[in-house]
């Protein structure tokens, strides 16, 4: 009964400073655009070597490397700054939800998210300086090497690690989680099924930190030339503004006020997998009857929007342990973990959740250097742990789901072992909703429309029984939690069928959408937007499939190499008279 109270007062604890951190947020958002109107000095109409469209992973690693080569650059962001605390890696999951954060939900899914409210799927995406680098879980993965061949066969000269390399870093700390997996995985590996059909490759996972704090893209920026650089916060760019097909600058919104910039080489977009299809529609750049419909003029007819995916996972909670872990909430409120990390950087604190990543791939796949289809995250934590305060939220969870099936694991130990789908075959689009830039597109990812994805999660959630069943596992107590979960209950419990309804019922996103822009559809090999000129596009919206790894690695070395292809570029510098001639779709005549 004391144990009861004591977790109970310290859970009310939680609560509260919850409650509180967010109005801290809302209050460092508003202080934050009282300062950028005070010190507003846009000039309307100024010119720049080039204009980027998004600070995040991809932007500011471009605008770093274009500012290197001593050209000025305008780098535009709807968000502002990074929060006090921002960089304190286990708040992580606090700037979802938040005004550093997009808030972008999918339509109502079908086949998928049964368990969500409204059958709606949240998409955390940053709205800040360092994008969605900056609400992540700081996990650093390049995945396989097969899946930038496909993309760009010199891909070795692009290696990340080359530029960023201080930042990336091992976990400070890990719970007992760390040493348990990989007594299970060598215990697993041993088995004659998986010794013969399958291989397993499960590591610690290595984060984006330097010491013990969050390290994200706007980091470059501190150490940039600011007379070279020009970051634009708060603003919110409206179209991008062509003369006939080549790209000339900007129209942005900033306080209520409209502006224009003008850019001499190019206009370069990486508003992310969501934003930056959403500027080229609106910019006359996508599928001519869609743009039709909303009296927006054609520019190139290009099926921008298409091919969305994201990763899945499922799992969350599926593990019981009969013993208390030392990361969860008692732990991460104890004035010892505060003082830990308030001197030394060290300790729970410097968490981000994800402790061990891993994969598995049948030997066949593995022999021909084929990348895995399924993904392991272990995760210490579990979103009932904090009795469904923030977390569950977060994950757009609805109450009946969590009152039924969650709630009885409040104030228990849980832990998850997602299975991530990797490389699904269901792909879904991104529309306009109007041609008014402030609203939100339509994101519809079409979620386990493919019967092949459902058979690869299942095939996950098999691996997970398997390592819930080692030895080592077992001397922490760990079960599978088996009551059914709301929707599934006519099933039998663990059948393939059973397994099926969970995953279509508890569909949740990995964070990682991206292929909306897709090299070979709508911008080529150079990044160029196909059918413009001074045009490109560099984030994960280019990405043709997705990556065996989540997706900031792929993102930032794909900058690397686009800002490589642009500044080889040569760029025509003379104004010219041009006109079209309407016999052929990209035909023009210039007087000079």
């Amino acid at each position: 009964m004391f144990n009861f109270i004591v977790k109970w007062s310290v859970y009310s604890i939680y609560s509260i400073a919850i409650c509180f951190f967010f109005q801290f947020l809302n209050a460092s958002y508003f202080i934050s655009n009282i300062k950028d109107w005070y010190f507003n000095n846009i000039t309307n109409d100024e010119i720049y070597d080039y204009i980027i469209v998004g600070a995040g992973s991809a932007g500011i690693t471009i605008a770093s490397r274009l500012i290197d080569a001593k050209n000025k650059v305008l780098l535009i962001e709807a968000g502002g700054p990074p929060p006090y605390f921002a960089n304190i890696p286990v708040l992580a999951p606090l700037l979802q939800h938040s005004p550093y954060d997009w808030q972008y939900k999918t339509i109502p899914q079908h086949h998928a998210c049964k368990g969500l409210i409204n059958n709606q799927s949240r998409w955390p995406m940053g709205k800040i300086l360092g994008g969605s680098s900056r609400l992540n879980y700081m996990a650093y993965i390049k995945g396989h090497s097969a899946d930038y061949h496909e993309w760009f066969p010199d891909y070795n000269n692009y290696d990340i690690n080359k530029v960023h390399n201080s930042v990336v870093n091992d976990l400070r700390w890990c719970s007992e989680l760390c040493d348990t997996i990989s007594a299970s995985v060598v215990e697993l590996s041993q088995r004659i099924s998986y010794r013969n059909d399958n291989v397993i490759d499960f590591a610690n996972v290595k984060l984006t930190m330097k010491n013990g704090e969050r390290w994200s893209t706007d980091e470059l920026l501190m150490t940039k030339r600011k007379h070279e650089l020009n970051v634009i916060t708060h603003a919110h760019v409206n179209k991008i503004k062509f003369n006939l097909n080549k790209a000339e600058g900007i129209e942005f919104t900033k306080w209520g006020k409209q502006f224009n910039a003008r850019a001499k080489k190019s206009v370069i977009i990486s508003a992310g997998a969501i934003g930056t299809p959403k500027l080229l529609m609106l910019s006359g750049i996508g599928i001519k009857n869609d743009l039709k419909k909303l009296n927006i003029k054609l520019i190139s007819d290009l099926p921008v929007g298409k091919n969305l995916m994201d990763h899945i996972s499922t799992g969350v909670d599926l593990i019981s342990l009969n013993t208390t872990l030392s990361l969860n909430i008692l732990k991460l409120l104890s004035p010892k973990s505060m003082m830990d990390y308030a001197l030394f950087r060290e300790g729970p604190w410097t968490s981000a959740g994800i402790e061990v990543i891993g994969t598995l791939s049948d030997r066949l796949t593995n022999k021909l250097h084929e990348s895995p289809n399924i993904q392991f995250m272990i995760i210490p934590v579990g979103i009932s742990q904090d009795n469904g305060v923030a977390l569950r939220k977060l994950m757009g969870i609805s109450d009946k789901i969590f009152s039924d099936y969650f709630a009885p694991l409040a104030y228990k130990t849980t832990i998850t072992i997602a299975p991530v789908l990797l490389h699904p075959k269901s792909t879904g689009q991104v529309k306009l909703k109007s041609s008014n830039p402030l609203d939100e597109p339509i994101i519809d990812p079409n979620y386990l429309s493919n019967e092949d994805d459902v058979s690869t999660m299942i095939e996950g959630i098999r691996f997970v029984e398997e390592i819930v069943n080692t030895d080592a596992m077992k001397a922490l107590g760990a079960s599978i939690y088996t009551k059914h979960f709301p929707g599934c209950e006519n099933l039998i419990f663990g059948s393939t069928k059973y397994w099926e309804c969970y995953i279509r019922h508890l569909t949740l996103t990995s964070y990682h959408p991206a292929g909306t822009c897709k090299i070979g559809s709508v911008v080529d090999k150079s990044f160029r937007v196909i059918g413009t000129n001074n045009l490109y596009v560099v984030d994960a919206s280019v990405l043709p499939k997705m990556p065996s790894a989540n997706i900031n690695a792929a993102v930032m070395m794909i900058a690397e190499k686009a800002a490589d292809l642009i500044l080889k570029k040569k760029f025509t510098m003379s104004i010219k008279k041009c006109y079209q001639i309407d016999l052929l779709k990209y035909s023009y005549f210039c007087i000079l």
